[in-house]
């Protein structure tokens, strides 16, 4: 019975072994992808920045129908 016992105990403390590991590299892959969110923020902010500025260089018209065709087509 001992026998038994020590086989089970052996392939539980594998088990969490495994476990752990496995639990530490999601945890990695989280931090990384937190941060890669976090880099992706600044850059999709400064975007919008740079869109706003641009925005405020084109000359306002009255031409509202920019998109429409011309007439000789």
């Amino acid at each position: 019975m001992t026998t038994e016992i020590n086989r089970k105990l052996t392939e539980l403390e594998t088990l969490y072994s495994e476990q752990e590991y496995t639990i530490h590299t999601l945890n990695e892959i989280v931090i990384r992808q937190d941060q890669e969110i976090c880099r992706l923020d600044v850059d999709l902010k400064w975007l919008k920045q740079q869109l706003i500025a641009l925005k405020d260089q084109i000359p306002v018209s009255g031409d509202t129908n920019v998109d429409e065709i011309p007439p000789h087509y």
